[in-house]
């Protein structure tokens, strides 16, 4: 209803989260959450994404 009314419509978001989506897909089997990250990074621009935890030295 908001999409009729105001003229905004969520493709934008839901675009980018299956692209994410997909490239996690295909990062399975890698060693670390950081290279899936790299490539999120890579592949959609300027993200700011958070790991849910800390990194271990």
């Amino acid at each position: 209803m908001a999409s009729i009314e105001l003229g905004v419509s969520n493709g934008r978001v839901e675009g980018l989260n299956t692209k994410i989506r997909s490239i996690i897909a295909r990062c399975y089997g890698l060693h670390s959450a950081e290279a899936t990250l790299a490539l999120v990074m890579l592949s959609c621009g300027p993200i700011d994404l958070k790991l849910p935890y800390e990194r271990a030295s």
